[in-house]
Parts: structure tokens; C-alpha cells; sequence
């Protein structure tokens, strides 16, 4: 796509940018960091995808349209319009037509009917393949669904949801972590992206939950390896633990930041100076840099990226080194489980009614 088709294609009416001007992103937001060996489209689109997984950037935000954010960053329309494109593919963001960009509601996890159709029909295939094998007529097995939706019976269980994460060890943490906040009334159950691009048995699964969540840089891949799954996204917040490790850090400490992915690069980097502002320029390195374990090695404080020490960093012994660790929003969580409990509970009633 050509540069004007890209600037075209996110330039707003003048009088529909006003009156969205009370959600627009500020442009002071983005910021372009040159110290870091990264390219500026990948900074760019890492500060948009983590500012959403972070709740920094909102749901419904209008971004700044790509002349404006362009010239505030010094660099090419081309550049912004490409990354807002690939963020569109991705369902990140969504165009309105004359209005500009704006963040999708991610968090909107509860979708078609037809998808909860398909997976009520997959239910029931499953029902009556066993009930025929055990040689259940057709009334037991109506008497059975009947006395199970009435909450008779062995009782309905708490819907499930599935939570799609990196690294199974923290997102079983993150699992504990939501029901906790949901106070047990959904389940929480963990998965990886790995494990679901390698394990068919693991995507056949689908039928035992409700939807799934993940992050919102992931949101794509997951909805394509689970199409008939609703897939939602929830934000994470840095935790209380690592704000205060981060305070605790000396000034003048030698400062080492290792990330997995590049475009959380600038977003961990920007995340550090803020609850240790005392720090002046921590380096910032890939973990499968050549010069990694060299700035480790030279460094006071190294703090990694959740999973990197699962991909065997080797950590120096005589420096200080902790994860910068995020947790559920608890906003996020109790929505959502305020949203699928009563959504179920509204299809219950439904399925009760006289016809």
C-alpha cells in the first residue's frame, strides 16, 4: 500500500475528531527510544499492544491520526500507517470510517451465537454418542439434561474459562491468581500457545469451556488456532512486588533489562523508570543477544522478563536479579466473570421459560 493510501485511510472528519476528542490517546503517549538496536515501527507497535495489555491505552482511545503522530516522532507517515494497518489485521485496532483509529474492545469476550451454538451441539453429539452406548433411552436422557438445568441433580458446575499464556508455570500463577479475584466462581484453567499449536488433544478441549483469554499481542494467533471460541483479552499490571524491588534499587546502580520479545523492549524500559525514576538509563538487551550475558556479568541489578529464566538465563551470582512480574487487572478479571456468570445465568431463565 502507498504512502497516501495509508495516510488517507486514517484521516478524519474534522467535525467527528472533535467530538471524539475526549477519548483520543494523547500524543505525548508515544515515544521513540534511538539508544535501543530495535526498528522504530517495531517500538511503535510494542508501545500500542502492551499499552493495551498494561490498561494504559483503553479500549475505544482514538489514535492520533498518522501525519500528527509522524511528525511528533520525526519520522515517516509510511512508517505509523504500516503499523496501524498490521495492528487493524491483527483486530488490535479498528477504523471508523472519517473518524480515525480506535482500539477495539478487546475485554468484549461474549460474541456470536453462533459460535455458542457450536459448542453446545458439540456438547450434545458427545451426550448422545455416550447415552447410546450406555443404552439410555431418549426420555432418561431428556430427564437427566432436564433435573442437571433446573439445578437439580449433581448441580451446575461454575463455568470454565481457558487462559492462554507463554509459560505454563506463570500463567498456572495468573489461573490462582483469577479465581482468587473471582472468588471461585468461574475456573480458571491454564493452557500455552505452544501447547495448542503442538497438541491437537489440547484444541479439542474447547468443549469444556465457556471462552478464553489471553494477552492482547497474542489475541490473533489464539482466536485462529481456536475458531470457535470466543477469545477475550484482559490486562496486566506490573505487581505490587516488583514496583517495590524497583524502588529498593540503588541510585547509581549499573542497570540491566533482559526481554524476550523486542516490542516489549521500550514498554519494560519506559515501565522501570517509572517506579524507579532514580535510575538514568538502564541498558536494555535481547536474551538471545550476543552481548547479554557480557552486560549481565558488568551489571548491579538484572531484571528479566517473566519466562526468560524458563529459557535458561544464566544469571549472575554476585548481582541482584529479580522478574518484572505483572498480575491480572482486578477490574478486568471481575468483569469478566460478572459478564459470563450473568450471561449464563440469563440463558438458564431463557431455557425455562414457556415456550
Amino acid at each position: 500500500m502507498g504512502e497516501e493510501a495509508l495516510i488517507r485511510q486514517d484521516t478524519a472528519n474534522p467535525d467527528t475528531a472533535e467530538q471524539d476528542a475526549s477519548e483520543r490517546l494523547d500524543v505525548s503517549l508515544f515515544r521513540i527510544d534511538r539508544t535501543l538496536d530495535l526498528p522504530i515501527g517495531t517500538q511503535i507497535k510494542g508501545q500500542i499492544e502492551y499499552g493495551i495489555g498494561l490498561g494504559i491505552i483503553r479500549p475505544g482511545q482514538r489514535l492520533p491520526p498518522v501525519r500528527e503522530l509522524a511528525e511528533r516522532l520525526g519520522i515517516s507517515p509510511v512508517t505509523v500507517g504500516q503499523v496501524y494497518a498490521d495492528l487493524k489485521r491483527g483486530g488490535i485496532l479498528r477504523g471508523r470510517a472519517g473518524a480515525g483509529t480506535f482500539v477495539a474492545d478487546l475485554m468484549a469476550g461474549w460474541s456470536a451465537d453462533g459460535a455458542r451454538r457450536s459448542e453446545i451441539q458439540s456438547a450434545i453429539d458427545v451426550l448422545v454418542g455416550r447415552a447410546r452406548a450406555l443404552g439410555l433411552t431418549t426420555s432418561e436422557v431428556l430427564g437427566l439434561v432436564s433435573a442437571r438445568m433446573e439445578g437439580s441433580g449433581l448441580g451446575t458446575p461454575p463455568p470454565s474459562v481457558m487462559v492462554v499464556g507463554n509459560f505454563m508455570q506463570t500463567t498456572i500463577a495468573y489461573c490462582r491468581q483469577m479465581e482468587r479475584l473471582g472468588e471461585g466462581q468461574v475456573r480458571f484453567l491454564p493452557t500455552t500457545i505452544t501447547r495448542l499449536q503442538t497438541d491437537p488433544s489440547e484444541r479439542q478441549r474447547v468443549d469444556l469451556y465457556q471462552m478464553a483469554v489471553t494477552f492482547a499481542h497474542r489475541r490473533a494467533e489464539v482466536a485462529q488456532l481456536l475458531p470457535y471460541l470466543d477469545v477475550a483479552v484482559i490486562t496486566f499490571i506490573p505487581s505490587m512486588e516488583t514496583r517495590m524491588k524497583l524502588a529498593q534499587i540503588d541510585p547509581g546502580s549499573r542497570v540491566v533489562l533482559v526481554v524476550i520479545n523486542p516490542e516489549f523492549a521500550g514498554p519494560m524500559k519506559a515501565g522501570v523508570q517509572q517506579f524507579a525514576p532514580h535510575i538514568e538509563e538502564p541498558a536494555i538487551v535481547l536474551i538471545d543477544a550476543s552481548d547479554c550475558e557480557d552486560l549481565m556479568r558488568n551489571a548491579d541489578v538484572v531484571v528479566y522478563a517473566t519466562g526468560a529464566d524458563d529459557l535458561g538465563l544464566n544469571l549472575p551470582a554476585d548481582s541482584i536479579h529479580f522478574e518484572y512480574q505483572h498480575t491480572p487487572n482486578p477490574h478486568d478479571v471481575r468483569r469478566l466473570v460478572a459478564d459470563l456468570t450473568g450471561r449464563l445465568v440469563q440463558g438458564l431463565r431463557a431455557s425455562q421459560e414457556p415456550s
